[in-house]
């Protein structure tokens, strides 16, 4: 396994979504848990070159799933520290509207990765761990690593970010302010940190799910208990959280 990468476990990726000049949008920007998320499951998957990988919004992810300006979207649905994410409502808004469509091809839920995250904390360069004034994450971030901070940077202020990239692109753009980033390593090469600790909460309890959606051909009218993931499914058994 390449350093920073979490172990992962990935669903086999679907046949559809192998051909050239697919794309596939991914919770933004660069440097996100997600993007780390689709670059393992690409490389996992073989997929040479794979798709080409456009960093979004969620909302904005959705929407062009929905209008078929991209192939298919890469979103984090549950985690095991802190339950369902953000994402998962809306997510799931959007695969019930769709089933309730005529026959034909519809929006589905075609693979599912999970990682197990470790945290990085990142700074720019020169800024020790002493100076640091404030640390920049997603909010499910900051709950998964409450306990690590609390242990070993009680003072710091806590600033929710929409994503671990743009806490990054925060923390590399504040030259006034001694500021701290949480996410995958990947944010530091991407947006020039540096690494001040790494593997912060890391290990099965921390364990993230994502679920690729894409249009599929026809609906999917049995589900498959070894991929729970396909067709039709209670929604409150997904908004439980990971397995």
């Amino acid at each position: 396994m390449k350093p920073g990468c979490a172990p992962g476990v990935y669903s086999r990726w679907p046949d559809a979504l192998r051909a050239p000049g697919r794309r596939l949008a991914y919770l933004g920007p660069a440097g996100t848990w997600t993007h780390q998320a689709c670059l393992q499951w690409r490389d996992a998957a073989q997929l040479q070159p794979g798709p080409a990988m456009q960093a979004m919004a969620a909302d904005e992810a959705l929407q062009a799933l929905a209008q078929g300006l991209v192939d298919a979207v890469c979103l984090p649905v549950s985690t095991r520290l802190v339950g369902a994410t953000p994402y998962l409502p809306q997510l799931l808004a959007l695969l019930e509207e769709t089933w309730r469509q005529l026959p034909g091809p519809v929006l589905q839920v075609v693979g599912e990765c999970r990682l197990q995250l470790g945290y990085s904390l990142m700074a720019r360069p020169g800024v020790a761990l002493a100076q640091l004034q404030a640390v920049c994450a997603h909010p499910v971030a900051l709950q998964e690593a409450a306990p690590w901070l609390r242990q070993h940077l009680p003072h710091l202020a806590l600033q929710p970010s929409t994503s671990a990239g743009a806490a990054a692109q925060a923390v590399a753009a504040a030259h006034d302010q001694a500021l701290a980033c949480l996410g995958p390593a990947l944010a530091a090469t991407l947006h020039g940190l540096a690494v001040l600790q790494d593997g912060i909460e890391q290990g099965p309890h921390n364990e993230t799910r994502w679920w690729l959606l894409a249009r599929a051909a026809a609906r999917a009218t049995v589900v498959d208990a070894r991929q729970p993931w396909l067709g039709p499914f209670a929604l409150a058994h997904a908004a439980a959280g990971p397995p």
